[in-house]
């Protein structure tokens, strides 16, 4: 009996002693690993987690100057972790804050322009720049893009009367009306649109092949070709405002021969321009 309870004695001293060597082994490798961390600290090789580069008195600053500038800070969202950036939502306007107090480096863009960089010396002159990007991308916002506005009226155009009535050619007694209206057009962009030489001898040579046209095609396909006619005319370089007034022509003379096509035509939106 005393043999059997030395050799189990013997057995769980054996076991302490492992158990106590797995325990010096695992705090080698903690403080081994410590070690390591604290040598790739000391190189800038790890970075500790970053903290928000700008004061919440400073973000509060930046949204009371976007109201100031009469913009609704709910269209704008606000990131401040390492450097801060503040992005309109609908636009790819934005301006980023980045360096350190005192010393303050980034870069900023208004709609569809350049990106332009800063670099000031204080909170101030950061906040007098975002001011006025804040002021331009407001401009920008209710800056009309007149082209995609004639462009995307032009598509309304064909869309609209693309189902008037049939094919049918046209009498004698239309096409004489349709040339007449044609002519008058022709003569009011002259007078009222802001048009230069090589612009008018364009427009004069649209007209002569929809007057052309008016006596060989269909309606519906002559409407095509007038609508068709008149939008590349149009988009191809017209400046904007001449664009607008010869638009807002056209859709007058569309409403006074609308009856040739089983239909009349309603007035153009040009709300946009």
């Amino acid at each position: 009996m005393g043999k059997v309870r030395s050799q189990a004695n013997a057995g769980i001293l054996d076991r302490g002693g492992q158990g106590r060597s797995l325990l010096a082994a695992d705090t080698r490798a903690v403080c081994k690993a410590e070690a390591t961390l604290s040598r790739l600290a000391k190189y800038n090789l790890i970075m500790p987690p970053s903290s928000p580069l700008l004061h919440k008195w400073q973000t509060n600053e930046l949204l009371t100057a976007i109201q100031t500038g009469e913009l609704d800070p709910r269209e704008f969202v606000l990131e401040n972790i390492a450097e801060t950036q503040v992005k309109h939502k609908w636009s790819r306007s934005f301006f980023i804050i980045g360096g350190n107090a005192g010393h303050y480096r980034g870069h900023s863009v208004v709609g569809d322009g350049m990106e332009w960089s800063y670099e000031v010396y204080s909170w101030q002159t950061v906040m007098t720049r975002f001011s006025r990007w804040v002021s331009e991308v407001k401009n920008d916002l209710e800056t009309p893009d007149l082209w995609a506005e004639l462009r995307k009226e032009a598509e309304l155009l064909r869309g609209a009367y693309t189902e008037a009535g049939d094919n049918a050619p046209f009498t004698l007694p239309e096409q004489e009306e349709i040339e007449r209206r044609l002519r008058e057009l022709e003569s009011q962009v002259a007078q009222t649109c802001t048009l230069r030489g090589p612009e008018v001898e364009d427009l004069h040579a649209k007209i002569d092949y929809l007057v052309e046209a008016a006596r060989r095609v269909g309606r519906i396909d002559w409407l095509n070709l007038f609508v068709g006619a008149i939008a590349c005319y149009l988009i191809a370089g017209i400046p904007p405002e001449p664009a607008r007034c010869i638009f807002q022509a056209l859709g007058k003379c569309l409403q006074v021969i609308g009856h040739f096509f089983g239909q009349g035509f309603p007035e153009l939106p040009m709300s946009g321009l």
